[in-house]
């Protein structure tokens, strides 16, 4: 989106632009963004949470109605889960402020970036997959349906308002997992302005699933089904860089997830996040 144009004498046309969601900035926020006072970049926590807020406008986790009834098994695996948040949240990776930037001299295109070294990016995939691959002992989806179980069974007057909040959660997981915040974001400032939807939004076409897959086994964390995927995009300077920040964003976006519902699942079996 473009909001200032102007053609000077010298006929050169410069252009200043900003994202649809930055119409919709600031946005009010609940509840204090998660873990954001152990980030050295807390506004970038904000910022993140805020587009969550626009977007899903998800329930205080800290306020979810206690449980009681777990048994030692799933008490190890939510306090493993809130414990793998807890350092996550520390992650540079989370609270990196870098991007990528494309320039064009005398009509050759330059590409910049400045890029969490691959080593904290490596250290911060080992982590962020514990709590998003599903076939992880102490991973969100193991979570939520410990969580959820509990919430069927525990028949007391706040029963409603405990699905509803599951559900509220679940739904926002899902459509993290399928899609980018800021591409949900922008088009959710489209359609609130009367916008057509067959305007084009960069980053739609991003399958968050599908890039977690190419990055982990294509390199950071198993050098096995899409290597040569990863080696072939890596011959492109612009678009492994691109592809890169694309990564990261789902990673960080979906991190904030895990580590917002922690604060839920900490508040289920009375548990201060990040006690040992």
């Amino acid at each position: 989106m473009c909001d200032n144009l102007s053609m000077p004498q010298d006929e050169h046309v410069q252009i200043e632009a900003r994202e649809w969601r930055s119409l919709a900035l600031p946005q009010p926020l609940s509840f204090a963004p998660p873990y954001a006072s152990r980030s050295t970049n807390p506004d970038g926590y904000r910022y993140w949470w805020q587009l969550i807020r626009f977007v899903f406008d998800l329930p205080d986790p800290n306020k979810f109605p206690p449980l009681e009834g777990f048994t030692p098994d799933e008490l190890r695996v939510l306090e493993r889960y809130v414990d793998t948040c807890y350092e996550l949240s520390e992650s540079t990776v989370l609270s990196s402020k870098g991007g990528i930037r494309v320039s064009f001299k005398d009509g050759v295109e330059q590409v910049s970036a400045d890029l969490p070294s691959k080593e904290a990016l490596r250290g911060t995939v080992v982590l962020f997959r514990q709590l998003a691959s599903t076939e992880e002992p102490a991973s969100y989806n193991k979570t939520r349906k410990i969580i959820g179980r509990r919430v069927n069974f525990q028949a007391d007057s706040r029963r409603d308002e405990r699905i509803e909040w599951q559900q509220r959660w679940n739904r926002a997981h899902g459509l993290l997992s399928a899609s980018l915040l800021t591409a949900m974001a922008d088009r959710k400032v489209i359609e609130r302005m009367g916008g057509a939807s067959s305007l084009p939004v960069p980053g739609e076409d991003v399958k968050p699933q599908e890039i977690l897959s190419l990055f982990q086994y294509g390199d950071l964390i198993h050098w096995a089904r899409n290597a040569e995927e990863m080696q072939a995009l890596m011959k492109d300077e612009f678009l492994i860089k691109w592809r890169t920040v694309q990564f990261i964003e789902v990673v960080i976006q979906l991190s904030h997830f895990y580590m917002g519902y922690s604060l839920l699942v900490s508040t289920a079996i009375k548990r201060s996040a990040g006690s040992s």
